[in-house]
């Protein structure tokens, strides 16, 4: 058989060694260091706003911005059920309840016009997920709160999965209120684990500063004047951070080289799959490259096509289980409007190719192969 092709490995093609070594040898390899202050500023960059938190990872900093915000119990957000858990877990951590809404059947992004439909006198935000590097539509959700009279809805933008996409020339993370990003180590940029939040409100900014350093006061060592938070990056990660963020323009360009090749190969054409719509304007990274296999009758076929693929040496990886399915969220309101089909036919039949940047145009193709030959039953070991 041949190698196996992993779902979506890391691309280091920097200074990530050089960098991480200097940390070491400097001593500073906790939550303070010359590289977590150059990673918060290059990566601001990257987002083109002027205020960047670094963070533990992406599930504290989405925790720490609706900390900052004031949002907590009796509070109502909005989140787009076909997301990864920490996206509504997070709104569960301050206490607040997530109201789940439906997805677009062609981007896979938040549904403006179902999401703005829950918006009730408890909604404090609404969070759109930036699924698999398509952005979602956050001048639509802007103009429609407007319309309502409810400008003192926050804007959220879950960017963890776009670095590097743009809407009419503005980048992700600089879309909404502010906007989280995670650096797993199969994200485009990677700090192997990590986050930020990402805005322009330098006010918001400052407080988030000050709480996920357990809310000490800077000008009083050891006094905490109210709860806070360890969720600070380490310069380690940070140093990480610092030569992804100097080789983004090359991470970002391999993601678009690999899925423009799936969409040009036979893939592209093949009865019942399809990749999501991309919105007029966009110019989106790919995190995964997701598609959707209308032939298949559910969750159960596509587990098994998977798992035939992977016999073949080809891994992938399903969709989000959407979150209202979820047990411990079972008594989520959805604001009387019902399930949300939309969402979980698109779940239940997608998966995500081999994503990775490194991939090669041979492993890109024998991926297309293996989906086809095992979706029809001809694959060969």
């Amino acid at each position: 058989m041949a190698t196996r092709i992993p779902v979506c490995a890391p691309v280091f093609t920097g200074k990530e060694r050089t960098y991480l070594l200097e940390a070491i040898d400097s001593g500073w390899i906790s939550s303070a260091g010359e590289f977590i202050g150059r990673f918060e500023a290059g990566f601001a960059k990257l987002c083109g706003v002027r205020h960047v938190e670094a963070c533990a990872n992406g599930t504290v900093a989405l925790h720490l911005l609706l900390h900052a915000m004031g949002i907590g119990a009796g509070d109502e957000v909005i989140v787009p059920s076909e997301t990864f858990a920490a996206s509504g877990n997070a709104v569960v951590y301050t206490g607040a309840t997530p109201v789940f809404c439906e997805i677009d059947p062609r981007s896979w992004c938040l549904d403006v016009d179902d999401a703005l439909r829950r918006v009730t006198q408890k909604t404090k935000a609404i969070m759109g997920v930036d699924l698999f590097g398509m952005v979602a539509d956050y001048a639509g959700l802007r103009a429609g709160l407007a319309a309502m009279g409810r400008s003192d809805v926050k804007l959220i933008e879950d960017a963890a999965e776009a670095a590097g996409s743009r809407v009419d020339g503005k980048l992700a993370g600089s879309l909404a209120d502010a906007a989280i990003f995670s650096f797993f180590g199969n994200k485009t940029i990677t700090t192997g684990e990590g986050g930020a939040v990402a805005t322009d409100d330098v006010e918001l900014g400052a407080r988030m500063k000050f709480l996920k350093n357990h809310g000490m006061d800077q000008k009083r060592r050891y006094y905490h004047p109210e709860l806070g938070f360890n969720y600070r990056m380490t310069n380690m990660q940070a140093a990480v951070g610092c030569a992804q963020v100097e080789a983004a323009a090359d991470l970002c360009a391999r993601k678009k080289r690999v899925n423009a090749r799936y969409r040009e190969r036979k893939l592209a054409g093949a009865a019942g799959i399809r990749f999501a719509d991309v919105p007029k304007g966009q110019d989106v990274v790919p995190w995964l490259h997701g598609i959707v296999d209308e032939h298949l009758d559910g969750e159960a076929s596509r587990d098994a096509l998977l798992a035939r693929m992977l016999e073949q040496g080809v891994e992938g990886r399903p969709f989000f289980v959407p979150m209202h399915l979820f047990p411990y969220l079972a008594n989520t309101p959805v604001a009387g409007l019902g399930a949300l089909p939309i969402t979980e036919s698109i779940a239940a039949r997608g998966l995500c190719l081999p994503s990775g940047g490194g991939l090669t145009d041979a492993e890109i193709d024998r991926s297309v192969e293996v989906l086809l030959a095992c979706r029809t039953g001809t694959a060969r070991p």
